[in-house]
């Protein structure tokens, strides 16, 4: 037969962990951070050249810096980054328009 002591020493711990496990979810849910335009990367790979800028936008979303040069040319730029406790990660896309504003050039697919 266990002693009362016992009894309230595993039901003690049994409750604190019930009480220390959302807590702790929440903590670390709390330290996730997103940054910029989570475009989809697959769909970059499938972007063909002669896209509009409104085409292109309609896919990735909204661009985080648009760079125009002296020709009429733009740049537009997609940045997305997240991070936590556990690391960190970011990947950016920057996708030529000429002066009539038709994508130009798709960056060749990086293998991995």
């Amino acid at each position: 037969m266990k002693s009362k002591a016992g009894a309230d020493r595993t039901d003690f711990r049994g409750n604190k962990m019930k009480r220390i496990t959302p807590f702790a979810a929440a903590l670390l849910l709390a330290g996730c951070v997103s940054m910029g335009t989570n475009y989809d990367v697959a769909a970059v790979d499938r972007l063909p050249v002669g896209m509009t800028k409104a085409e292109v936008m309609g896919l990735l979303g909204q661009p985080n810096q648009v760079v125009t040069n002296a020709d009429g040319s733009e740049r537009l730029v997609w940045v997305h980054s997240t991070g936590s406790m556990l690391g960190a990660n970011a990947r950016s896309v920057g996708l030529p328009f000429g002066p009539d504003g038709r994508l130009t050039d798709v960056p060749a697919k990086v293998p991995q």
